[in-house]
C-alpha cells in the first residue's frame, strides 16, 4: 500500500547521536524474535516521517516499533540519522524500508509516481538493483550492528496475483543475493523480508524459508495481511502465523494491515494477540475510525512477553 502523505512538522535539528545501548539488543532464535534473552512481541506502524517527524503521539500509544519508507536515492545519510535519532529517543525499533528510487516527491528526485515504486518488481531483474544494492551497503555501514536498526530490503516485491507472482524458487535467489550483499559488510542487523504477491504470499517461506537461513541469520518474514489473500476466518489466520512459526526457522511479523482501516482487521489483530505476533498497521497520520480507536486499544495491551 502506498500514498503520499505532506505534513506540517519539521525536520528535527540536529544534535548529538543516541547511542545504542551496549547490550546483546535484538537478534533471532529461531522463530522467536528476541532482545537480551527476552521474547518480543512489538506492535507499531508505518510511516512517513519524512514528511512528518512526529512520535510523540505514536509513543503515546504504546508503539514500540516503527516501518518507515525511505527513497534509496533521495533519503540521505542525515535523514536517516535523523529518523534513526528520533525513534531511539522513543526507544522504538526502526525498520529502515526500500519503497521508493528517485522519487519526484523528494526536492532532488525525478521519477513521477508510480514509477518510482520498488513494489511489484522481481529485485535483481529491476534495473535498479545495482544502485539499490550500493546504497544499502551503504545504509548497512551506516548502522552497522546496531541493532534497533533493521533493514527492510524491497517493499512488496513481485506480481499481487498468485497466478502470476515469482516463485518460491524465484523468491530464494532474489532474497539470498540481497542478504548476502548487504552482510558483505559485516552488518548483521535483522533484515526483514517480504514474501511474494506484493507481499500477501507467505507460501516462499514455508517453501524456502529454510534455505535461505540455512547458513544465514537475523532475518524476519514479513507479510502485508490484506483482503485479497487473508480476508480468511481468524482461525485459519492464526493456522497460517502458527505453522510459520512451528517452522523455528525466523519469525514472522505482520508488516502492513487495514490499510487505515478500509480493509479487515479485527480478525489480523485477534490471530496476532493470539499467536504473540507482531503487528504494524499502514498508515500514521491516514487511520480512521473505528479502526484508529481499536488499534490504538491493541497497542496500549500488556504484551505476554515469555
Amino acid at each position: 500500500m502506498l500514498g503520499f502523505l505532506l505534513m506540517g512538522c519539521s525536520k528535527p535539528k540536529g544534535g548529538e547521536t543516541i547511542p545504542f545501548p551496549s547490550t546483546n539488543g535484538y537478534y533471532t532464535e529461531g522463530s522467536k524474535l528476541m532482545k537480551n534473552g527476552s521474547f518480543q512481541e512489538l506492535r507499531g506502524t508505518d510511516k512517513m516521517s519524512l514528511w512528518d517527524w512526529n512520535y510523540d503521539v505514536i509513543s503515546s500509544w504504546g508503539m514500540d516499533i516503527t516501518r518507515e519508507c525511505i527513497d534509496m536515492k533521495c533519503t540521505s545519510d542525515e535523514d536517516l540519522q535523523a529518523l534513526v535519532r528520533l525513534a531511539r529517543t522513543k526507544g522504538f525499533v526502526i525498520i529502515l524500508t526500500a519503497f521508493w528510487y528517485d522519487s519526484d516527491a523528494f526536492p532532488n528526485g525525478s521519477t513521477p509516481y508510480p514509477d518510482c515504486q520498488l513494489l511489484g518488481t522481481t529485485p535483481t531483474l529491476d534495473p535498479r538493483y545495482p544502485v539499490i544494492m550500493k546504497r544499502w551497503k551503504q545504509i548497512a555501514r551506516l548502522f552497522a550492528n546496531q541493532s534497533d536498526v533493521w533493514f527492510g530490503i524491497w517493499n512488496e516485491p513481485y506480481d499481487w496475483n498468485k497466478a502470476n507472482t515469482a516463485s518460491s524458487e524465484q523468491w530464494l535467489y532474489d532474497a539470498s543475493a540481497i542478504t548476502d550483499s548487504i552482510r558483505q559488510t559485516s552488518a548483521n542487523n535483522i533484515l526483514v523480508v517480504c514474501g511474494n504477491a506484493m507481499g500477501q504470499g507467505h507460501e516462499p517461506f514455508l517453501e524456502k524459508g529454510a534455505q535461505l537461513l540455512s547458513g544465514r541469520k537475523n532475518i524476519v518474514f514479513d507479510i502485508h495481511a490484506y483482503s485479497t489473500y487473508w480476508k480468511i476466518p481468524v482461525s485459519e489466520i492464526e493456522s497460517r502465523l502458527n505453522e510459520l512459526n512451528n517452522l523455528n526457522v525466523a519469525p514472522v511479523i505482520i508488516g502492513e494491515f487495514a490499510d487505515n482501516g478500509t480493509q479487515p482487521y479485527q480478525d489480523i489483530i485477534t490471530a496476532c494477540r493470539e499467536t504473540h505476533t507482531s503487528l504494524l498497521a499502514w498508515l500514521w497520520g491516514q487511520y480512521q475510525d473505528p479502526f484508529s480507536s481499536v488499534f490504538e486499544q491493541y497497542c496500549g495491551e500488556k504484551r505476554n512477553l515469555n
